[in-house]
């Protein structure tokens, strides 16, 4: 932690903590809205379930050609003024093409380049919202501030703006792209304010990246404890992303609700999140970091079993409810313990390996149910992808207690 920061006794968050929460709250509600929105835009030019797909898939790319580099220079750089750049980078972004379409002048490949140029920034925010972290709460504090991170991702980013972007779609198909412009302006500017709050890193003459990138590299697999966790996370992001690429579909198709609904659906998702983000914390001292792991994890995958059995409304809204609790309990967990074991110097770029390899599978994930949808149902994918991701938690437990025994030398 930065000892320049100074703490609030009470809550063990300092003012700059929260400016950063702030921004990152203002960041994600933009973020929703356009989440609710891009999907419903892309079904109104066409309802072919591998084009829909695509507008998910085109933003993860990102990951694939920059996530390494991005580690590199969060770590090189000040992460409070690499998150404001990129927002400010953002902004710009988002607001030409809400201009685009409030003038009606979108196309499918207008609306994928958008997508894909926006997910270019999105690894060097992410790493550094994440790296951040450590630099502004004591470490007893972590999950909590990880916590609230959550809490403030899935309110804003999915409980909030999603149905908030379906309303101002149907108002008007370029109002959430613009909202999301200023969300990003607005963001940029918070983090500006406190962009010197953390000091920038110490930082060698004779750095080099590749000799960097190799650095985070082998941390990272040398590290049998967070690469099995990573390999998991393959599995879980290809799912997750599978599931949001057709979910537009799912909910206009098998569940036959009004295009409003996919907002509503993704909120619900989000109530369940919040839910596993307050009480996260308390479930990490009450049970073991194995326990907690493996458990999130197996309800999440039942819970997307249940999606590809019944394709009514009611079992839907519970087992959507159940992923949201599971996966905001997995993300708390396994965010907090990469943050204790890895060294503040090397956080950005072990982070940047860890999600870049986890999203090397979101593409595969999202065109691979938008495929298998169009050969067979909108339901079979649901099934398939829940039951892959029990297969694999079935199959990492045994590996990954080991590890956590070995590595947190404490009963598991």
């Amino acid at each position: 932690m930065n000892p320049g920061v100074k703490q609030d006794v009470r809550q063990g968050l300092g003012r700059t903590y929260w400016t950063a929460w702030t921004a990152g709250a203002v960041s994600f509600l933009g973020t929703g809205i356009t989440f609710g929105a891009l999907p419903l835009l892309a079904a109104s030019m066409t309802r072919d379930p591998r084009v829909v797909s695509l507008t998910e898939a085109v933003s993860t790319l990102g990951w694939l050609l920059l996530g390494l580099v991005s580690g590199v220079m969060v770590d090189r750089w000040r992460r409070t003024s690499t998150m404001w750049i990129v927002d400010a980078f953002r902004a710009v972004i988002a607001g030409a093409f809400a201009a685009l379409v409030l003038a009606d002048l979108q196309t499918v490949p207008l609306l994928l380049l958008a997508g894909f140029v926006l997910g270019l920034f999105a690894p060097f925010f992410d790493n550094a919202s994440s790296a951040v972290v450590p630099d502004l709460v004591a470490p007893a504090n972590l999950e909590r501030a990880n916590g609230y991170h959550q809490v403030s991702l899935l309110m804003l980013s999915n409980l909030l703006g999603p149905p908030f972007g379906a309303f101002l779609f149907v108002v008007d198909h370029g109002l959430p792209i613009l909202f999301d412009a200023i969300s990003f302006a607005v963001a940029a500017a918070l983090i500006w304010k406190i962009r010197k709050a953390v000091p920038p890193p110490e930082v060698s003459e004779h750095r080099h990246l590749g000799r960097e990138l190799v650095e985070g590299m082998k941390y990272l697999w040398r590290h049998k404890l967070l690469r099995s966790l990573c390999l998991l996370l393959v599995v879980v992001n290809a799912v997750g992303t599978g599931m949001v690429a057709i979910l537009v579909l799912y909910v206009l198709e098998v569940l036959g609700l009004p295009e409003a609904a996919f907002g509503w659906l993704v909120a619900v998702y989000a109530v369940g999140g919040v839910a596993g983000a307050v009480i996260t914390p308390r479930l990490s001292k009450a049970f073991s970091t194995f326990t907690n792991v493996f458990t999130a994890m197996l309800i999440s995958s039942f819970a997307v079993i249940v999606m590809g059995l019944w394709g009514s409304l009611v079992p839907v809204v519970v087992a959507v409810v159940i992923l949201g609790f599971g996966s905001a309990w997995w993300n708390v967990v396994t965010i907090t313990l990469r943050q204790r074991i890895v060294p503040s110097a090397l956080l950005g770029r072990v982070t940047s390996v860890y999600r870049m390899v986890a999203f090397c599978a979101a593409p595969l994930g999202a065109v691979g149910a938008g495929f298998l949808a169009h050969r067979t149902n909108l339901t079979t994918p649901y099934l398939v992808m829940g039951l892959c991701q029990l297969a694999a938690t079935l199959a990492f437990a045994p590996t990954v207690r080991a590890q956590l025994k070995a590595t947190l030398r404490v009963p598991v």
